[in-house]
Order: C-alpha cells, then sequence, then structure tokens
C-alpha cells in the first residue's frame, strides 16, 4: 500500500509540475528506457557498444536480448532503426560513420527486450540503456562519455515517450567545470519531448560579469549544438536557464591538439 501511495504522490509532483522529480516512470512495467544519446559524423566520429543487458541483469539465465536503435537527425528527422538480437554475453560495436546517415549529428535511442525479466519487475526496476559512446578525430583514440538521462522510454504499440519533466518556473542549471582553459566548446541538447523547449544560456568571465546572452527553441526530437569560442579565455562559466527540470548538456570542450567529452 505504501508503494502505490508513494507512486501516487510522485505522480502528482510530476503531472502539476511543483518540485518534480528529475524523472518520470514508465506507464507500462514492462517498459525499455533509453538516454537520448548523441551522435556525429563531421571530422569526429562515433562508436557505441551495444551488449546484452539481459546477461548483466540476471547472468544466471542463458537468454538472448532484443534490441532496436531509433536514430533522429538534428532536425528531428527520423534517419532509421537498427534491429539487433544479442546472444548472452554478446557485445556489439556500432560505427556511426558505416550506417549512411544522411546527416552530421543528431541523436538515437536504444530500447532492450528480452523475455525473462521478472527480476526487475519485482524490484519495481526497469531495462535502461545508459551505455558509453565513444568519440574520435582518428579512430585510434577515444573519448568516452557515459549516459545522461533516463530521456525516454519505448511504448507498446513502439512510440518513443519521453520520461524527462518541466517545472512551472524557470531553472537555473551550472556545470560543474569552468570553460576558461578550452578554445572552444559546444554545449549539446536533444529534445525527447513532443512539444517545443526553450532554453537560454548565459556565459560568464572571471568576475561573473555576462558575455554572451542567448535564447534558443528547440522542436521535437530536435538535437542542437550551441558552440562557443573562448580563443582569449574570457569565457569561465556558463549558466543554463529552462523549465526542463534538469538541463543538464552533453560537452564538448575543444584544445589545440585534442578534446574533451562530458557532461556537467
Amino acid at each position: 500500500m505504501k508503494i502505490y501511495i508513494k507512486k501516487l504522490y510522485y505522480f502528482l509532483r510530476n503531472f502539476l509540475k511543483i518540485k518534480p522529480l528529475i524523472y518520470n516512470f514508465p506507464i507500462n512495467k514492462y517498459a525499455s528506457v533509453s538516454d537520448a544519446f548523441y551522435f556525429r559524423n563531421d571530422y569526429i566520429k562515433t562508436i557505441f557498444f551495444l551488449s546484452n543487458i539481459a546477461s548483466h541483469t540476471n547472468p544466471k539465465i542463458k537468454q538472448n536480448d532484443f534490441v532496436k536503435i531509433y536514430i533522429f537527425s538534428n532536425k528531428g528527422e527520423f534517419l532509421k532503426i537498427l534491429n539487433f538480437t544479442l546472444k548472452p554475453f554478446e557485445t556489439k560495436k556500432i560505427l556511426f560513420a558505416e550506417l549512411n546517415l544522411k546527416a552530421n549529428y543528431g541523436s538515437f535511442y536504444v530500447f532492450h527486450n528480452f523475455h525473462q525479466n521478472e527480476l526487475l519487475i519485482k524490484n519495481n526496476s526497469f531495462v535502461t540503456e545508459r551505455g558509453y559512446v565513444g568519440f574520435s578525430e582518428n579512430s585510434i583514440f577515444w573519448n568516452f562519455v557515459h549516459g545522461n538521462h533516463n530521456s525516454a522510454y519505448l511504448s507498446k504499440n513502439n512510440k518513443i515517450k519521453s520520461l524527462m519533466t518541466k517545472s512551472i518556473f524557470i531553472n537555473e542549471y551550472f556545470p560543474q567545470l569552468t570553460f576558461n582553459d578550452c578554445d572552444k566548446f559546444d554545449l549539446i541538447f536533444t529534445n525527447s519531448e513532443n512539444k517545443k523547449i526553450n532554453y537560454r544560456i548565459q556565459t560568464y568571465d572571471l568576475e561573473n560579469n555576462i558575455i554572451n546572452d542567448s535564447n534558443f527553441k528547440l522542436n521535437s526530437f530536435n538535437t542542437i549544438k550551441a558552440s562557443f569560442t573562448n580563443n582569449h579565455k574570457k569565457i569561465k562559466f556558463v549558466k543554463i536557464f529552462s523549465k526542463m527540470y534538469f538541463p543538464r548538456p552533453v560537452i564538448f570542450k575543444y584544445y589545440s591538439k585534442y578534446f574533451d567529452v562530458l557532461h556537467g
């Protein structure tokens, strides 16, 4: 009984947008959850390692993992769906440069499904893909970043439903790093909602003076790359404003001979 009361309490917080949780819960208890992963196919390439999650959640049961990967362009155009059947403990390497995608960057969602998942359901848990995406200029040395959000789940009719929550108020988010050590940087945002999302980004110098103040709208399933040059190392801090309750971006920091990728 306590579990149902707690779920109702969380539902009302999220529904009324008053101090919501960071994420919603999937409606379907069998749902598969995914991050909104970022890919790029310009001078930097993308790699993803797809593993049989069933073997990790319950290694005593040898079973296949049926995976669907949905890929979208930065403009929200559906590009491709990939289907895989992973044998027990199997891992596949996916190189996005080999997929012949009609976009230099965008997002992808990875949904797992396996039959014997009673252990997860018993513990009110979900199959969740929060794996690592790798980026490289030379396809030899790779920088990896793990999942950023529990962004969406796959419904029974194979529709992607957002799990991100909003507030009735504008939220402020500070990436937990400084930017005055790099020549330029990108802030990556992806919208898993079926509605537009407004963002505002302010950059600050060492003395907290505003350098730049920009606004943008992000349509459904769009991915935006907000790029900033920082040749004189003036930008030190960034502040992000949005009604999204947890507007944490993926960040690329570029240096003279290498780059780094992380989320702040």
